[in-house]
């Protein structure tokens, strides 16, 4: 399976990366910083650069994916931490769309229930 795993190298997304890799998934790993780049690649995985709050980087990382595990960091510098998940629960449930995602692991019990009604 072609999988994309978001949340860069953190405390899920890289033990996640390092079973699916070695249970011989492709595996596409998204970071913001690019200093993660090499980091990724040794894992085996292939990084991907940007950010979750560019719809059009989200969705073509996402295309052809066989399924997604999206997580939606905090952020401690947004003026309104529950604007900002639901924004960017929102931008994950456009890329998902038009990329045309079937399988979907979204990690956040902040913004789980923002997304009431949207049929991913």
């Amino acid at each position: 399976m072609k999988v994309i795993v978001t949340g860069s190298l953190g405390n899920i997304s890289q033990p996640l990366t390092e079973i699916l890799i070695a249970r011989g998934h492709a595996v596409t790993v998204v970071s913001s910083d690019a200093k993660k780049q090499a980091a990724i690649a040794t894992l085996g995985a292939t990084p991907a650069i940007g950010s979750i709050s560019d719809v059009v980087f989200l969705t073509n990382t996402f295309k052809g994916a066989d399924a997604v595990y999206a997580m939606i960091p905090l952020s401690f510098t947004e003026p309104d931490l529950g604007e900002y998940l639901h924004r960017m629960a929102q931008n994950y449930a456009s890329a998902l769309k038009a990329a045309g995602t079937k399988r979907i692991v979204l990690l956040s019990g902040w913004a789980a229930d923002l997304v009431k009604g949207e049929n991913v």
